[in-house]
């Protein structure tokens, strides 16, 4: 199996804070945040004009109802559909410093993979860069990037909103997975085939959603996303969760497809995007393994 380049996205999912949390105060003259890396960003006022380069702030930008201030994005920024049309300024890791820099937007605002070169070319264009990520949590997604942004976007109550709806669908959700007694075995498929066996180790965010919503993540006891196949052969999961393009291909590969999981028909897609990105999807994602483990019982 060709081994999917998400994982530059998953791999963000497992990097650490460094800083304390992002401070924000503003008034109607000034805006005043400081990001994830302690730097000290000031607005003369709303940011107007945006370039996004993480899928997870454009998406926060679009949900907070601020989707026309967005003249830029990276060609990951796939969702909601509207962001398609906004013109592409480059990947996660690789920006164009060029284009950013003829946009002359109010704020930049990147994320994780947000190379260090880029972010000095940038400054030195005289440009406005603001570097948001969270903790692995939901505390990390509401405190790190979405009150963040929608204090540059002068416009905290909209930011205090969208927190207080996804509270709402995480603890609707987690009453639900906290009712039940059993604790489904669970694999998270990120690659697999001849590229090697990728999944989500103990020490990621995934591993902890899964735990939250009741399930026993098999691949807890190691780190990071490799993972091997004698493994996921021995721990023989009730539930294997893949990302939509695996789902037809995952079940019939041999091997795999002697599995427990796949026997039961107990194979199901996940959207990725939603689990992995600090975004607004954050607790629907979430919602969603607790449906399915739900599913099983």
């Amino acid at each position: 199996m060709k081994f999917p380049v998400f994982i530059l996205i998953l791999c963000a999912v497992v990097i650490p804070l460094t800083a304390g949390g992002v401070d924000e105060t503003s008034s109607a003259a000034n805006i005043i945040i400081t990001d994830y890396f302690d730097r000290e960003i000031r607005l003369n006022g709303p940011a107007m004009s945006i370039v996004s380069l993480s899928p997870g702030i454009t998406e926060t930008v679009f949900a907070l109802g601020y989707g026309d201030r967005l003249i830029g994005r990276t060609s990951f920024c796939d969702y909601p559909p509207e962001a398609m049309s906004i013109p592409e300024v480059g990947s996660l890791t690789e920006p164009n410093v060029e284009i950013i820099a003829a946009l002359d937007p109010d704020i930049v605002i990147a994320s994780t993979h947000f190379p260090e070169e880029a972010l000095k070319k940038l400054e030195n264009a005289g440009l406005n860069i603001a570097v948001l990520m969270g903790q692995e949590s939901f505390q990390g997604a509401y405190d790190g990037v979405i009150r963040p942004v929608s204090t540059l976007l002068g416009d905290s109550e909209a930011g205090e909103q969208l927190v207080s709806d996804m509270e709402a669908t995480f603890l609707r959700a987690r009453e639900i997975a906290m009712k039940r007694t059993a604790k489904p075995k669970i694999y998270y498929v990120v690659g697999f085939g001849d590229g090697g066996d990728w999944t989500a180790g103990g020490d990621t965010f995934i591993s902890e959603m899964i735990h939250m919503a009741g399930g026993e993540n098999i691949a807890a006891d190691v780190k990071g996303w490799s993972y091997s196949l004698e493994a996921l052969v021995d721990k023989d999961p009730d539930i294997i969760l893949v990302p939509s393009w695996a789902l037809d291909i995952f079940p019939s590969t041999p091997i795999y497809n002697e599995l427990r999981a796949v026997r039961n028909g107990h194979v199901f897609a996940v959207d990725e995007n939603a689990i992995v990105r600090q975004g607004p999807r954050l607790a629907e994602g979430y919602e969603n393994l607790v449906n399915i483990i739900g599913s099983v019982d």
